[in-house]
């Protein structure tokens, strides 16, 4: 005897019912997992990005401890008047920056301007295929080159200008010399930049 015709709809429909039950469960799964993947490449980059923080730091400070042993007669010299504009606040290969005009030595991230890094993190100096004096933002440096400018102001920073007259000596000469790192192909807010005061 065959099932009423109610009873074999019935199971019709329960059958139909647990594979859209399994489809939706496959679509919530599929979106998990797919969560899950993003938040491992995010991950991922921020710790990239922290690698590369730490590389432009390096060189920052490495060229600001050089400045301890140089010649602070040579600094007052090289000093130009604040740029009306915040030193950092101008994009990289604009003057007043200058390109880093010390001597690169291999292995020494304080000299050199151009820098590469190998494959397991190192920073190589100098990047040869570049001559010295190109601009950071200059179409001959690669697209990945770690680039440092440096701008020697007269006075103090900016965040300290107001109170300069109590902070130093009479007849004091003080300068400011700014350090900036910044990668090609990044925007120009990723850059470090150092200041470092030096008084004569």
């Amino acid at each position: 005897m065959s099932p009423h015709p109610f009873l074999r709809r019935r199971r019709a429909l329960a059958r139909g019912s647990s594979i859209i039950e399994v489809i939706i469960a496959m679509a919530v799964l599929a979106l998990a997992g797919a969560g899950a993947v993003g938040g491992m490449v995010t991950a991922s980059r921020h710790v990239h990005d922290g690698q590369l923080f730490q590389v432009k730091r390096l060189m920052v400070e490495a060229r600001a401890q050089r400045l301890w042993l140089a010649n602070k007669n040579t600094l007052v010299a090289q000093a130009v008047a604040p740029p009306s504009t915040f030193p950092p606040d101008i994009p990289p290969g604009t003057e007043p920056w200058q390109v880093d005009t010390s001597v690169a030595v291999p292995n020494d991230p304080g000299s050199g301007a151009y820098f590469e890094l190998s494959a397991t993190g190192e920073v190589k100096t100098p990047a040869a295929t570049i001559a010295a004096g190109t601009a950071c933002n200059a179409t001959e440096v690669p697209t990945g080159t770690y680039c440092r400018e440096v701008l020697v102001t007269r006075g103090m920073p900016r965040t300290v200008a107001v109170n300069s007259a109590a902070l130093l000596p009479p007849g004091s000469q003080p300068v400011t010399v700014w350090t900036r790192v910044w990668r090609k192909g990044e925007p120009p807010e990723n850059a470090t930049v150092h200041s470092e005061v030096f008084v004569q």
